[in-house]
């Protein structure tokens, strides 16, 4: 049996691909091509994330070859996946704490501040990075 901790992450994306796929059958066209676009695309981006070494691979390629900038690229969009992610979980939990119970009055007014403390906290950590990056000469 599939655990919930592999499950739950899924379960934006599956709200989303339904969403997409009620919206068009609300606009009287139902097409399932979008949403299991969607789906896919998720699913390999998973699987690329899991199954590909891409500290070693980052780690071979030399400054100056062809292949630099693609790496540098791919490493720093990875660096902001997980600036995301850590700033989604911390944000989300303190949130947890001080709203324990999420169906009271203010609850989506909590979660829509926490949603937009998730933004600019990615925001300036982000920042924080290119301007590191620009100072070691790498982000030009």
């Amino acid at each position: 049996m599939i655990s919930r901790r592999i499950l739950a992450p899924a379960v934006p994306l599956l709200a989303f691909a339904l969403s997409l796929l009620a919206l068009e059958a609300w606009s009287g066209r139902p097409d399932w091509g979008l949403p299991l676009r969607t789906l896919a695309a998720a699913a390999s981006l998973v699987l690329a994330a899991r199954l590909v070494p891409w500290t070693a691979l980052l780690r071979r390629v030399r400054p100056g070859s062809r292949l630099f900038p693609a790496a540098l690229y791919l490493w720093m969009l990875r660096h902001f996946t997980r600036i995301l992610l850590q700033e989604s979980r911390r944000v989300l939990l303190a949130r947890r704490f001080a709203a324990p119970r999420t169906l009271r009055a203010g609850c989506f007014r909590s979660l829509a501040c926490a949603v937009s403390a998730i933004v600019i906290r990615v925001l300036l950590r982000a920042e924080r990075f290119y301007a590191a990056q620009m100072l070691r000469e790498i982000g030009r």
